[in-house]
């Protein structure tokens, strides 16, 4: 008998409650986008055909809220329209959302991911709808939620570069500040046109209404989210901590590209860290021990040098900072 095939090497197969704890939320939600649509598009569960048009029910717009679908904001992002609508944004949120998650986490993931969708759907119902009378838009998709998963990745790695295939032939280098930025402001045009009444037949998929409010809404949500993290600069309850430390800098405005004017200062009073961590603080000892030498990074490299573990560091150092000035 082999040596793993005896009963005490093997390894004892994952039960199904310990296989669905592994499954992330990137895959829960990249997940309910493709069994909704399969489940409306290939079966006819919750949808139907107007006309001959595919329209699957979950959209959000005035009309479906006041007649009581108060729900419909949280389902609207899981609803697509068709194969290419699907197609498109599976493949953006695949870029986006494992990227994001790997970076700010699950819980994080989740929030922006739906948080982005909400104010995405907020903008282009009050601006659109109500002020532009733009008509009642049967909102579907994910994509305010991916802007916004776009732009709190291109926060957190703006120099990060990649290529992408342009019409899936010509290849294009890219760093990810100047994407989101050319995203936002390309949508933020759009809507605008659209708003005014002059957007071009060919830029609104065909006669159907495109939500562009919605993707700049999402993209808003989603940097400002990554901001109030401490991404793109340092986190604002990382400037202070009591008498013991005392930062001064001058960071970078939030909307700001990758070029730096100055660096942040920052001064350790060590002293000052003895008599004030006399009980083992360890939120004190935190700082000393593993935001200090970051902080030192930043002041010689700046924040653009900081890697994802260190990044997520001072995320956590914020996060207890926080929790000890509420108590």
């Amino acid at each position: 008998m082999a040596l793993y095939d005896r009963d005490y090497m093997r390894e004892d197969e994952p039960t199904l409650q310990e296989r669905l704890r592994r499954i992330t939320a990137f895959q829960w939600f990249f997940g309910a986008n493709i069994v909704v649509f399969v489940a409306q598009f290939l079966f006819g569960i919750g949808a139907s055909m107007h006309g001959g048009q595919f329209i699957p029910d979950g959209g959000v717009s005035i009309s479906e809220l006041t007649s009581g679908k108060v729900w419909t904001p949280f389902t609207y992002m899981f609803v697509h329209g068709s194969v290419g609508h699907i197609l498109f944004n599976m493949v953006t949120l695949w870029f986006a959302g494992k990227r994001v998650q790997d970076l700010y986490g699950q819980k994080h993931f989740v929030l922006i991911y739906i948080l982005s969708s909400l104010v995405g759907a907020a903008l282009q119902i009050v601006a659109g709808s109500l002020i532009a009378q733009q008509g009642d838009a049967y909102l579907l998709g994910a994509s305010a939620s991916i802007m916004g998963l776009i732009l709190a990745y291109a926060v957190a790695v703006p120099d990060e570069e990649m290529t992408m295939l342009f019409m899936f032939v010509i290849p294009v280098r890219f760093r990810m500040w100047g994407l989101a930025k050319f995203l936002l402001i390309m949508n933020l045009s759009l809507g605008v046109l659209g708003m005014v009444h002059v957007l071009p037949e060919f830029l609104s998929s065909g006669g159907a209404m495109v939500a562009y409010l919605a993707h700049v809404g999402g993209a808003i949500a989603g940097w400002y989210y990554s901001r109030m993290l401490g991404y793109g600069g340092l986190p604002p309850n990382l400037e202070s901590l009591g008498s013991t430390f005392k930062a001064k800098t001058n960071r970078q405005p939030a909307m700001a590209g990758t070029r730096r004017s100055s660096r942040p200062v920052v001064e350790l009073d060590e002293e000052a860290i003895r008599r004030q961590n006399a009980r083992r603080d360890p939120v004190v000892d935190l700082m000393r021990d593993e935001v200090d030498p970051i902080l030192d990074k930043i002041t010689e490299q700046g924040m653009h040098s900081l890697t994802d573990d260190e990044r997520r560091i001072l995320d956590r150092a914020s996060r207890q900072i926080s929790k000890k000035e509420k108590n």
